[in-house]
């Protein structure tokens, strides 16, 4: 699968948040308010990477996908409605949920006041779409 296939499968699902730019070799999607998506399929690599975030610079997330899995991780990204949670650590970063907002425990999303917040492994960021 190519970047441009990618895309063409991606942008004509029809409740999308708001549909991604194709630039060379790369997805660009601007999702979240302080931070994008960045996808890539060559051939030989397939990654989806989140850049920016609340409070954050350069790169929060790099995860590699079979060329399958790319369509439905970037669809469940960029479906209406849905949110991501990363959780950072001094290591590495990871995706703690993604999702439908309304199915995110309310008490926690509350208890956390968007955003991102501290604790004792790292912190969860919250990337709530524009």
């Amino acid at each position: 699968m190519t970047t441009k296939e990618l895309y063409d499968a991606i942008i004509c699902n029809p409740d999308l948040h708001s549909l991604p730019k194709l630039y060379d070799n790369s997805l660009i999607w601007h999702l979240y308010k302080n931070a994008y998506v960045h996808a890539c399929c060559n051939g030989t690599e397939s990654f989806i990477e989140i850049f920016g975030g609340d409070g954050f610079t350069g790169s929060l997330m790099r995860q590699r996908f079979d060329e399958d899995e790319m369509v439905n991780e970037l669809y469940t990204l960029g479906k209406k409605g849905n949110m991501l949670v990363l959780k950072k650590s001094l290591f590495a970063t990871s995706v703690f949920y993604s999702g439908p907002s309304e199915n995110f425990p309310l008490a926690e999303r509350t208890s956390l006041h968007f955003g991102k917040k501290k604790w004792d492994g790292g912190q969860l960021v919250y990337l709530d779409q524009k």
